[in-house]
């Protein structure tokens, strides 16, 4: 069988653009995957932050009602492994002596806090820092708040599962705590 020069040419252009519409089609399958992988990543990154604002919430309205037991109770196995409710207690009640209260235009929250620092007045929107991994679904807000007496770092870590915040650790850093 013989074939011609222009059959050659003819099969061989034939050929170049089945490999060029196939080099498309993955280019565009990447970009598809890409893209998809993308939203996926910022989806799972917003994911969160909502249910981690929720427990910051729920904890400063157990704070303006001395529920301190109740934070405990319903804190993460690992919160309540590193201090015992006694413990927490006498935290929490130290930083009422120390810093004053949590307040707002709804709530009247972290009455110990006010001595030192007096009423609350503002926080920022939180940092936040969300990751997924062998260890769950871990959230840190970071609020830069003020009170009447002055700045303090609140930083709430929460672990979600099935869409509910478990605390993790509480942390509060002012001055105000170290000269008061």
């Amino acid at each position: 069988m013989f074939i011609s020069t222009h059959e050659k040419s003819t099969a061989a252009a034939i050929m170049s653009r089945r490999i060029e519409e196939r080099d498309m089609e993955m280019r565009l399958g990447s970009r598809i995957l890409v893209l998809a992988t993308t939203a996926l990543l910022l989806t799972s990154c917003s994911t969160g932050t909502e249910e981690g604002k929720r427990g910051v919430a729920e904890f400063r309205a157990r704070v303006s009602q001395r529920a301190f037991g109740e934070i405990y109770r319903t804190a993460a196995p690992e919160f309540r492994q590193a201090a015992t409710q006694g413990q927490f207690l006498r935290l929490m009640e130290g930083l009422e002596r120390k810093l004053g209260a949590w307040q707002s235009a709804f709530l009247r929250l972290m009455e110990g806090l006010e001595r030192k620092l007096g009423a609350w007045q503002s926080a920022s929107e939180p940092v936040w820092n969300v990751q997924r991994g062998t260890g769950g679904h871990l959230v840190v807000l970071t609020y830069r708040s003020q009170f009447a007496r002055g700045p303090a770092n609140e930083q709430f870590s929460w672990r979600v599962e099935q869409g509910a915040p478990l605390l993790l650790g509480y942390h509060v850093n002012s001055a105000l705590l170290v000269t008061q």
